[in-house]
């Protein structure tokens, strides 16, 4: 949520749509927070996904870019499949998209999971290529990933008065 006021085209995938067995309530809850694309949670796990609707002329088919930091293979069927079985009929895209798996950024600790999902999406939102060196900024996403946070949630509380 916290790249919203860069990106306004993004939308958010609400993560519990997994609890539900009937498609339909996984629908209405994956849409939740306004339909589209990122943030998923696979055990206590952070991995992405973005859906790009624009249809390419070579493949008559959108592309749905899939990050795992871990790099699992495990996890990328199960970004897979949940886009597939959720995803793509609340976009009315069935059928429509080919998969490509994001693998230029391996998580290298415990707990830096979440931080390399929201910027491999915040990369491929701004078309942007990855860097080694981004490795090195950690600390730093850290910190300006919660600034963004900070600052969204105080916009929220602003307009819930």
């Amino acid at each position: 949520m916290i790249l919203r006021d860069e990106y306004p085209n993004v939308g958010i995938v609400c993560p519990s749509f997994h609890d539900f067995v009937k498609t339909e309530q996984r629908k209405r809850t994956a849409g939740g927070f306004r339909w589209a694309n990122p943030q998923n949670n696979v055990g206590l796990h952070w991995v992405a996904f973005l859906v790009d609707r624009t249809i390419r002329t070579e493949t008559n088919k959108g592309v749905c870019f899939m990050f795992d930091p871990l790099q699992l293979e495990r996890n990328y069927a199960t970004i897979e499949k949940s886009v597939r079985s959720t995803i793509e009929g609340l976009l009315q895209l069935e059928d429509m998209l080919t998969y490509k798996k994001v693998g230029c950024c391996t998580q290298k600790d415990n707990s830096s999971c979440g931080v390399w999902s929201i910027a491999i999406l915040e990369i491929l939102l701004s078309e942007a290529s990855w860097d080694d060196c981004l490795y090195r900024l950690l600390p730093y996403l850290r910190m300006r990933f919660l600034y963004k946070a900070i600052a969204f949630i105080g916009k929220q509380g602003a307009t819930d008065c």
